[in-house]
């Protein structure tokens, strides 16, 4: 009995460290962040360029509009490759990140959350956590969310952004 009583409690840890594992690894798989589709529609609705330029701020820039820093100034000089601009958006879209995994409290699924951030990406994490889109998600109303991204179209320039948004959100894309 002295025996058996270690051996049973040893099985017993692996059994438990298996389902613990699986339940967060099933878990992990359901939370959706900053995909390689992610990038792949802001880039397309953002542009990319691989050498540095001045913006209409004359401020220098690369990529997908990284404002270079002072401790990047060798940046200025350098061509970067596909997968390095795509590097520094996913460094750049951590503050995007932050803003949506905060303001939405519902499950979404991956395409949801990549018209979610090209929309934070360009309007800013303060006005995505209090848009009327992040107010419709949280209530479950997915379509009020997908018509409030059209709110959002000012300069004009961006109506038709808006609408892919709107598209992509709903899986219309």
């Amino acid at each position: 009995m002295k025996r058996f009583l270690p051996i049973l409690l040893w099985i017993l840890g692996i059994a438990a460290t298996i389902h613990f594992t699986n339940r967060y690894t099933h878990l992990e798989e359901n939370i959706m962040a900053i995909a390689e589709s992610t990038l792949d529609f802001i880039i397309k609705e953002e542009g990319s360029r691989n050498k540095a330029y001045k913006d209409t701020k004359g401020l220098w820039t690369i990529g997908v509009g990284h404002l270079i820093k002072t401790d990047e100034q060798h940046l200025i000089n350098e061509t970067l490759t596909d997968e390095q601009v795509k590097d520094l958006l996913k460094n750049d879209l951590k503050w995007c990140s932050e803003a949506v995994e905060t303001s939405v409290k519902v499950p979404l699924q991956q395409h949801q959350f990549d018209a979610l951030y090209s929309l934070c990406f360009n309007i800013g994490g303060t006005n995505f956590a209090k848009s009327t889109v992040v107010k419709k998600i949280n209530e479950n109303d997915l379509q009020g969310a997908a018509d409030a991204i059209l709110m959002w179209n000012k300069p004009e320039v961006l109506v038709n952004r808006r609408k892919r948004e709107r598209a992509l959100f709903l899986g219309s894309v």
